[in-house]
This record gives structure tokens, sequence and C-alpha cells, in this order.
């Protein structure tokens, strides 16, 4: 494209007060603004490095002046290869900064994200610290989940710290009202989550002896249901092909390889994998017996030659010298326990790079575990043997895996009877007029 038809297309554009300008000034000057935002020059440098992405975006279509529009068209572009060359995690990152730009276009600003983050000092704060310090302990439940109940709670503490209120004999039926009234009706899955741990705390209080009624009844139920997305599964030949890309011959390739074993071969959790202990390996008896994190159940599982294998290499060709009594350790001093999220790290990283086709599936641990009960299925494998070998308490929670299992579930399908043509014919064929 010639110069002077650029320059004619740019005068068009700003003659008809359309908002857009050139990509590169538009990034010189919101990476200033950026700076007075108090970001770190880390942070500041890799938001501008995905802005500056949409550069040869834009000079592969021809595109002179970035606008709302080229957003729009440029993270349509990107998320096609979401789960191929990179995570939704980051696409939604991405979608993000993006936004961020069109938002300095369009204001000249760039709104700063504030996280909730009251205070906990008053009585009630205190009290909320106590209840989840008692359910995390209680239920075992992670640092991720007591994190997100942390929050919805939140919320409310938010709330009662703006109206002055800071202890909980203050609590009554007219303030939890007031509370409710001020959710987002519209944010279905908020109000929700907030409502039930809401509920739980005010029980809390009740059976503490802290409030003298009980509050926690006059919360309301809702019919709220999460979506269900079905699990992803990989088959037998695409988790061959993962296990079989691992670059064996370095200490770490060892270790994810063992751990990519345990996963794909026996369904274990993660947290399984990281309490996995020395004690629990019974050579002699070619056994694993691991007492599960979650269900504090005792689950034995035979010790297959493939698995023994991995194990061996990685105990005698890659694991440090340490006093660390679990199996698996990090790869760099100090040598600790390996952690849930180092596993989750190690699957989808593995599954990234061995360059199978990926879609829109999970990569995450759950999804081996996942398809172990797939496979286990297509096998005709009886479920309480499915039951035993994931260890699951019951069959009940088994049973979700059913879903997974389409080819069975066309079977139960009914054939759509035929309809005759006396069926149209009603009334002298005027029923469908």
């Amino acid at each position: 494209m010639s110069p002077l038809l650029k320059l004619c297309i740019m005068r068009v554009i700003q003659k008809k007060g359309l908002q857009a300008v050139q990509i590169v000034p538009l990034i010189r000057d919101a990476e200033k603004y950026l700076q007075t935002m108090g970001l770190t020059p880390a942070t500041i440098k890799s938001i501008v490095s995905t802005w500056k992405a949409v550069i040869p975006f834009m000079e592969s279509h021809g595109i002179l002046l970035y606008s709302a529009k080229v957003e729009s068209d440029y993270l349509k572009h990107y998320f096609e290869r979401t789960g191929i060359d990179f995570s939704l995690e980051w696409a939604q990152t991405v979608k993000s900064r993006m936004m961020r730009l069109t938002e300095f276009l369009l204001t000249g600003e760039i709104s700063k994200r504030t996280k909730l983050s009251p205070s906990f000092d008053s009585e009630i704060g205190q009290t909320i610290e106590t209840f989840l310090e008692q359910r995390s302990r209680n239920n075992r439940l992670s640092a991720y989940t007591i994190g997100h109940d942390r929050y919805y709670l939140s919320v409310f503490l938010e709330q009662m710290n703006s109206r002055r209120i800071l202890h909980v004999d203050e609590l009554d039926a007219e303030l939890i009202n007031g509370f409710l009234s001020s959710l987002d009706v519209n944010k279905v899955s908020l109000r929700h989550h907030i409502i039930r741990e809401l509920r739980l705390y005010l029980k809390y209080l009740f059976e503490e002896e802290l409030l003298k009624t009980n509050l926690s009844r006059m919360l309301p139920s809702d019919a709220y249901r999460k979506i269900e997305r079905l699990p992803s599964v990989y088959s037998k030949e695409e988790i061959n092909a993962v296990c079989n890309s691992i670059e064996r011959n370095s200490p770490i390739g060892k270790r994810n390889y063992a751990v990519m074993m345990l996963l794909s071969r026996y369904g274990l959790r993660s947290s399984d994998i990281c309490g996995l202990q020395f004690d629990n390996i019974l050579w002699d008896k070619c056994v694993i017996r691991v007492l599960q994190y979650k269900t504090k159940e005792i689950v034995e599982l035979p010790l297959t030659g493939e698995v023994g294998e991995a194990l061996i290499d990685y105990l005698r060709h890659g694991r440090p010298q340490c006093d660390e009594k679990h199996v698996f350790i990090q790869g760099i001093s100090p040598f600790r326990q390996l952690t849930p999220a180092g596993v989750y790290t190690i699957v989808k990283k593995t599954i990234r790079e061995s360059g199978i086709d990926i879609g829109d599936r999970r990569r995450g641990p759950h999804a081996l575990r996942h398809s172990l009960a797939s496979l286990l299925l297509k096998e005709k494998v009886v479920l309480p043997v499915i039951t035993s070998i994931l260890g699951h308490k019951d069959s009940d929670s088994t049973r979700t895996y059913l879903r997974i299992d389409t080819e069975e579930l066309r079977k139960c399908a009914l054939d759509v009877p035929a309809v005759s043509d006396d069926f149209y014919m009603q009334e002298g064929g005027l029923f469908y007029e």
C-alpha cells in the first residue's frame, strides 16, 4: 500500500470521528500511564509485550489504525489457538490486557483493578478467621478452596465494616436481610456461593453459642445448579504418546516420567502423589499402599513392571541425595516435598509439549484420573472395581464418571416414533395452520 493511500485512509477515518489511532504511539502513551499506577517494571514490561503482539496481526491484515474492532478481531483470532500454543488461563490474561489498551484508547485512562481486602481486626473478622481454620482442619480443604471461602465471607465483612458493625452480638435478621438485598441478582453463581458460605458461618456462631439466634435458618435456599462440564479424557494412545514424549535423560525428566506413570496408570490424586513416602512402596510384595489425603482411606495398588521401573530409574539415577522422607521432591535446592501445584505444572507442561491435539480439553492431573475411569468403563470393568481402583469411599462418587462413557449412553437412546399422516390432517389439515 502506497504512503499516499495510507494517508487518505487515515484522513477518512479521522474525518468520520472514529476512535482509531496508530498502534505504536498508543502503546507508548499507555505504557507511560501504567508507570503512574504504581505497577512494577516487570509487570509493565509483560503487559506492553502483550500489547505489541497485536502489531504483526495488524500488519498481516493490512490494518493501519487500532480500534475497538481491531481488539475484537485480534482476540477472536488469538483464541483459535487456545489449548494448542497456550492455555485458556493465559488467553484470558491476554483478553484482559487488550481490553485495558482499548480502554485507554477510548477514555485516556486505565482503571485500576482493586481487590477486596477488608480488615479482619473486628470481632466478626476474628470469628471468620477461626471458622475458616476449623473448616479447613475438619474437612481437609485445600488452601485454594479456603481462599475462595474467605473471599465470599469478605464480601459480607466488607459491608459490616463499612456500617461499623464490629461485634457478633450486633448481628440480627435486619442486617442479614439488608446484606442479602445488596447482592447482585444477576451474578447468580457468586450470590449462591456467598449465601452458602454465610449460612455455614452463621450456623457455626450459633453452635459455638456466640449467637443466641440461629440466623442461618433465615438465609434463602436457591435452585442454583452449576452447568456441569463433561470431564476431559484422553485415549490410551494419547496418554502413551504423552508419557513417551518425556525426555528421560535428565533427573527432572526421570521424576516427571515416574509422576506421569503413577497418575495415568493408577489415577492417583496429586495430593497422594506428593504424600507418597518410601514406606508406602512395598517392594517385596509388589504393592503400593497409599493413605489417601482426601478420603483418609487406605488403597492398595499392584506395583506393575512399568511403574516399578520408572520409580527405580528415578530413585537410583534422578533423585538428589537428601533426608526428605517423601519420594518425589522439587528439582532445586533446598530439596523439599513436591507440591500439588508442582504436579499440576508437570502434567500441564508435559501434555502441552507432547504434540497431541488438545482442543479444549483440560490438562491437569484430574484429566488423567478421568481418562483411567473412561478406559476401565470401555473395558467393561464393573463399577465397584473402578471404585476400589480410584479409592472412592463408595460407588456414588464413581457414578459421575458414567457421563463420559458416551458410547454406552448412546445405546440408552430411544428411537423417535414415526408420525402418521393422520396426525397432520387433523380437523381437515388446519392443525398446523
